[in-house]
């Protein structure tokens, strides 16, 4: 866990929820290495992303809609 308390790693469904974007959306920015995974210890199906990379993304997303 991070210092605020917050996953320090989320699922990319969590992932999707803070983006506001679809599966197929999500599924294009890690294909394109524009959000790197890593396996879940426990499910290898499942993938995980940090989620200082999903917050930095999100504000790179916002400061260009700006």
């Amino acid at each position: 866990m991070t210092q605020s308390g917050n996953k320090e790693w989320i699922t990319t469904t969590e992932a999707r929820g803070l983006l506001n974007i679809s599966t197929r959306t999500m599924a294009r920015l890690i294909r394109e290495g524009k959000i790197p995974t890593h396996s879940h210890p426990l499910d290898r199906r499942k993938k995980l992303v940090r989620r200082d990379d999903i917050v930095v993304l999100k504000q790179e997303a916002e400061k260009m809609a700006a």
